[in-house]
């Protein structure tokens, strides 16, 4: 490409270059104005605009830079960081629109996911009855199978990032019917070493 070949970045044109500009963002995590202008073929100043309109909604932050001769470079906030596998991609658009709603239904949950994710009804209530054991939600309205399901209102707001639910690989032991190792738990004492 010839250096100086930008893209205009007009008003039109403005909502999918940062659509697309956010994606890459999304993907390498901390960047420069540089590395977005590079990717997007658009001028410096348009990239500068760009990552300033997402550092005042929070959605970046300095990581580094912007004194003397360094350059600023920006990572993305914890909010806005996004969770490699699916289940945690599901488990952040739900606890957002948790947060957001008075009360909710698995279907209202599903219904405020990214459609690219399709989030079923089963994820939904699954993460529902998760949170429902761990103290962050109460049932608001109770199911009636076959004509209504639960209503739910969050109880434990704890900041942006979803709890998720963890498996822990303990050691069990059959001979004495009981865990002889749980992470996080001291081992029992007065077995055989």
């Amino acid at each position: 490409m010839l250096m100086g070949a930008h893209q205009t970045m007009t008003a039109k044109r403005r909502p999918a270059v940062e659509a697309k500009a956010w994606d890459f963002a999304l993907r390498v995590e901390v960047f420069g104005y540089a590395e977005i202008s590079a990717e997007m073929t658009i001028s410096m100043e348009a990239a500068r605009d760009l990552v300033r309109g997402w550092e005042a909604e929070g959605r970046i932050r300095v990581q580094r830079g912007g004194s003397g001769a360094s350059r600023k470079m920006f990572e993305l906030t914890p909010a806005y960081r996004q969770p490699k596998d699916r289940s945690g991609q599901i488990g952040q658009q739900i606890w957002t629109a948790m947060r957001g709603l008075k009360t909710f239904t698995p279907v209202d949950l599903a219904a405020h996911c990214r459609a690219d994710l399709r989030v079923d009804l089963r994820e939904a209530s699954a993460y529902c009855q998760a949170l429902l054991r761990a103290g962050y939600l109460r049932v608001t309205r109770t199911a009636v199978p076959g004509q209504r399901e639960a209503t739910y209102q969050l109880v434990r707001n704890t900041g942006p990032r979803a709890p998720r639910e963890r498996r822990i690989t303990t050691v069990w032991d059959p001979n004495e019917s009981a865990f002889a190792y749980i992470p996080g738990v001291a081992p029992r004492k007065g077995g055989a070493q």
